[in-house]
């Protein structure tokens, strides 16, 4: 086998391994992509909720805070007739 020969062998051989790398970073990339979108819209989906839930203590805390604001100035016209009250 002649020199060229050999070297042309060579060269096949590493360009077959190049080529085999090649695909299997290929593929791992493309494994990566499909995961990362996976857990995007894995954060998405909870995104979304703590949304749900954020809107949902937040009108909770409105009716409260009315409610607490209802029972002050109940505790507060009680409280001022109570002196006019022990004066009669």
């Amino acid at each position: 086998m002649s020199r060229l020969q050999q070297a042309s062998d060579r060269l096949k051989a590493a360009l077959e391994r190049l080529e085999t790398v090649a695909e299997s970073a290929i593929e791992a990339k493309s494994r990566n992509a499909n995961a990362d979108t996976a857990e995007v819209e894995h954060l998405r989906g909870q995104l979304s909720a703590l949304r749900e839930d954020y809107d949902r203590l937040s009108r909770t805390t409105q009716t409260v805070s009315s409610r607490l604001d209802g029972a002050v100035d109940q505790l507060k016209l009680v409280l001022d007739e109570e002196p006019a009250t022990k004066q009669a």
